[in-house]
C-alpha cells in the first residue's frame, strides 16, 4: 500500500512537471501580452487617422515599436510593476521608469 501511494505521488509529480514544461515562461507571456495590446492600440490610432495599419511599412513600424516597448517592460520592471503597468500604464512609478525606454523605441 505504501509503495503504491509513493508510486502514485511520484507519477503525479512527474505529470505536473511535464505540464509545467509545456507552458511558456511567464516573461514570454507578458511580452506577448504587451505586444498585442500595443499593436492593437496603434492600429486603432492609425485607423482614426485614416491610415491602413496592415500596410507593410506601417505594420512593420508598429511591430518594431511594440516589440521594443514590450521587451523594455519585461526587462526593466519587476513582477509587481509589470502587473500594475498592465492594469494602468499611466500608474507611477512604472510609467516614469518606462518613459525613457519608450522614447528610445520611438527612434527605431
Amino acid at each position: 500500500m505504501r509503495a503504491a501511494l509513493i508510486a502514485f505521488l511520484m507519477m503525479i509529480a512527474g505529470a505536473h512537471s511535464a505540464t509545467a514544461e509545456l507552458r511558456e515562461p511567464l516573461e514570454k507571456q507578458f511580452f506577448d501580452y504587451f505586444v498585442i495590446q500595443c499593436s492593437e492600440g496603434l492600429a486603432a490610432e492609425a485607423k482614426v487617422l485614416n491610415k491602413d495599419p496592415t500596410q507593410p511599412v506601417l505594420a512593420q513600424g508598429i511591430n518594431k515599436y511594440c516589440s521594443c516597448t514590450a521587451q523594455a517592460i519585461v526587462s526593466y520592471l519587476d513582477a509587481g510593476e509589470i502587473i500594475a503597468f498592465a492594469n494602468d500604464a499611466s500608474q507611477e512609478p512604472a510609467a516614469s521608469k518606462m518613459r525613457p525606454y519608450f522614447e528610445k523605441c520611438s527612434g527605431k
